[in-house]
């Protein structure tokens, strides 16, 4: 837990492809290392991948 209070950059790479439920639990969890109510505890973090390769879902929609 300490080497997140001390470090100063984090950098997470394919962010694209996690669920939007580990940057939420990431968010939290640093929230409360850090004693911060700054987004990510307030750490500069790097989000890294390729942003667009994901494709929007259209429910119930067709090819065309």
């Amino acid at each position: 837990m300490d080497l997140f209070r001390k470090c100063s950059l984090i950098i997470w790479d394919e962010v694209p492809m996690q669920h939007q439920h580990c940057l939420e639990v990431v968010n939290h969890m640093l929230r409360d290392i850090c004693n911060s109510d700054k987004p990510f505890g307030g750490l500069t973090i790097v989000f890294g991948g390729d942003f667009c390769k994901n494709k929007l879902v259209i429910i119930k929609g067709s090819r065309g």
